[in-house]
């Protein structure tokens, strides 16, 4: 592999092509991974191919000929064909630390946007949804609370990109509120019906069967003059 190519991959995909994987969970992340970096660097599928098996030779207990053809060469071919992609949200199992990866730090700079004011005040917010809503109301604040978290972390503007597992997943580690992605979906579609937020894009179906993550904006929420339901 040429040095410019191998100093613009991704650290930790880097390390996993340098060091090799352990076979499994691993082993097929990386796969992925590696095939995902070495197309967005511009190798062809046969380029491609060549690098894999020489990554194959670094891995724990090494394909065979057969599982080669099959785990390998043609998963390239079933990946052109897909035109699937990776990024550092997948591959965050093996992420070497944002604040040491290079690509990482170089993709933030580029991508930073200003971060706006929320248009409402959150503990108005946070007592109209507890009244109205008990308990739910409770964990639609906290999804309104982890949005903005996410906006913050990844950098993203106005509309912010998240799926409904991460944020179960924020719940879950920021406020031991624990729900399944159906409750999830249920309770921000009736933040889009208070007008707090909106989905400005809706998750289409991607990799591996998977749904990309929607995109979010807040809206300028105003305390409604009308009476609480119960």
């Amino acid at each position: 592999m040429e040095m410019k190519i191998f100093n613009n991959m991704r650290d930790c995909v880097k390390n996993a092509y340098e060091n090799g994987c352990e076979r499994g969970y691993e082993f097929q992340k990386m796969r992925h991974g590696l095939i995902a970096e070495l197309k967005r660097l511009g190798l062809s599928p046969s380029q491609i191919k060549d690098e894999l098996l020489e990554w194959n030779k670094r891995c724990e207990k090494p394909l065979n000929p057969s599982e080669q053809r099959s785990q390998l060469l043609k998963y390239v071919d079933w990946f052109e064909k897909k035109d699937s992609k990776m990024g550092c949200n997948a591959l965050n199992d093996f992420c070497i630390g944002k604040d040491k990866c290079i690509f990482y730090i170089k993709r933030a700079n580029k991508n930073s946007k200003q971060i706006s004011v929320l248009p409402f005040d959150l503990q108005e917010l946070e007592k109209f949804l507890v009244i109205r809503f008990q308990s739910k109301g409770k964990a639609m604040f906290y999804i309104v609370q982890s949005l903005r978290k996410a906006q913050f972390d990844k950098n993203a503007g106005e509309i912010i990109y998240i799926g409904f597992r991460e944020i179960g997943s924020m719940l879950r580690d920021s406020y031991q509120c624990i729900s399944e992605a159906a409750e999830i979906r249920r309770l921000v579609l009736l933040l889009v019906d208070e007008g707090i937020i909106e989905i400005v894009e809706k998750g289409q179906s991607g990799t591996f069967g998977m749904r990309k993550a929607n995109g979010y904006r807040f809206l300028q929420w105003k305390h409604p003059e009308r009476p609480i339901i119960t």
